[in-house]
């Protein structure tokens, strides 16, 4: 077993926000270390990229130049979910976008912060403004200009298609590419790791 019993059996001793229904958590532990799980369940606020993360990369415009982007649902499905559980979720980017500024609207982001040249110097101020400890931020990131904020936090990940030289500065690479469910794969291993995630599997 690669995942952490004590962690598992801590958090089902305590009430959860979601009826457990038979949750299988070893179904999604077992795919990390017990170091990736031990540091997902002291996560209080999930901050990421959004090209690259919540999509594949590219930027598409059609003819009067209007860019278009493609997200995943399974990610916007979850954000609910973390946000019930106290988890804050939030987009840092170094672009501007109108149709992320809708999207993230849509998913009722705590905040969404576009057009960033200094990353670690928002994600401080933010980490000041709702009174994390770096243990307590995780953030996903899949090129150099995230390299900043991986320096701040306490648990970093990017995507399995990221940069491959970020791949041995992060503490996790999904398994999931960007655009594919990257936020959904690590709001599952945050909250399964908190005790706090409903069942997928009912019997």
């Amino acid at each position: 077993m690669v995942w952490d019993q004590e962690i598992v059996s801590s958090n089902l001793a305590t009430p959860t926000l979601f009826n457990p229904y038979f949750v299988s958590l070893k179904q999604i532990l077992e795919r990390y270390t017990r170091d990736q799980v031990k540091k997902a369940a002291q996560v209080k606020a999930i901050f990421f990229d959004v090209d690259g993360v919540l999509t594949d990369g590219k930027i598409i415009y059609d003819d009067s130049g209007r860019e278009i982007k493609e997200f995943n649902v399974k990610d916007g499905l979850i954000i609910s979910y973390l946000k019930k559980a106290g988890i804050t979720v939030g987009a840092i980017s170094g672009r501007e976008s109108a149709a992320v500024s809708k999207r993230c609207a849509e998913l009722d982001l705590d905040f969404c912060h576009q057009g960033i040249l200094d990353k670690g110097s928002v994600c401080e101020k933010l980490m000041i403004h709702y009174k994390l400890k770096p243990k307590q931020v995780a953030f996903i990131g899949d090129d150099i200009n995230d390299l900043p904020v991986f320096k701040i936090v306490g648990f970093t990940i990017c995507p399995a298609d990221a940069m491959v030289y970020l791949h041995n500065r992060v503490d996790l690479v999904t398994f999931a590419k960007g655009g594919k469910g990257v936020l959904r794969e690590v709001a599952d291993l945050v909250l399964a790791a908190k005790g706090q995630l409903k069942s997928l599997n009912r019997k």
